[in-house]
C-alpha cells in the first residue's frame, strides 16, 4: 500500500491491512502480535512499527516523499530497495553489467519451461 505518512488511525490500518488494534496487539484472525511501547500512541498506530513486528517491507520514495508498506512476507523482507549488482551474458554469450543502463527504464523478462 502507498502511503504519505508513517502513521495512521487503527481504524484505517485495519481497512487498509486487515490488522486491528486490540489491547493485546495487532490481531488478525486467530493470530496477534504485541506491540511494544510507543507502538500505538494519541490514536495513531506507527506504520515503521507495524512493519517490524509483522514482517512486512517499508521502503521510500525520497524523489516523491510517499513510501510503500507490504505485503506481509514472513521474514522474507528485502534488506533495501537498491538492485544488487547483475551481470548476465548477452545474446552473443557476452558478458553485460545491468549497472551500465543506472538512470535508464529497463525491463526485465524472465522465463521458465517448469
Amino acid at each position: 500500500m502507498i502511503l504519505d505518512r508513517l502513521d495512521m488511525t487503527p481504524d484505517e490500518l485495519e481497512r487498509r491491512t486487515g490488522w486491528e488494534l486490540k489491547p493485546e496487539g495487532l490481531c488478525k484472525d486467530d493470530r496477534c502480535v504485541p506491540l511494544p511501547a510507543g507502538g500505538a500512541a494519541d490514536g495513531l498506530v506507527d506504520v515503521t512499527v507495524v512493519a517490524e513486528r509483522l514482517g512486512m517491507p517499508l521502503v521510500h520514495d525520497e524523489r516523491h516523499d510517499l513510501w510503500a508498506l507490504g505485503p506481509e512476507a514472513g521474514d522474507r523482507v528485502l534488506a533495501s530497495a537498491e538492485l544488487p549488482p547483475i551481470v548476465l551474458a548477452d545474446v552473443e554469450g557476452r558478458p553485460f553489467d545491468l549497472s551500465s543502463l543506472r538512470g535508464e527504464k529497463v525491463l526485465i523478462a524472465a522465463w521458465a519451461s517448469w
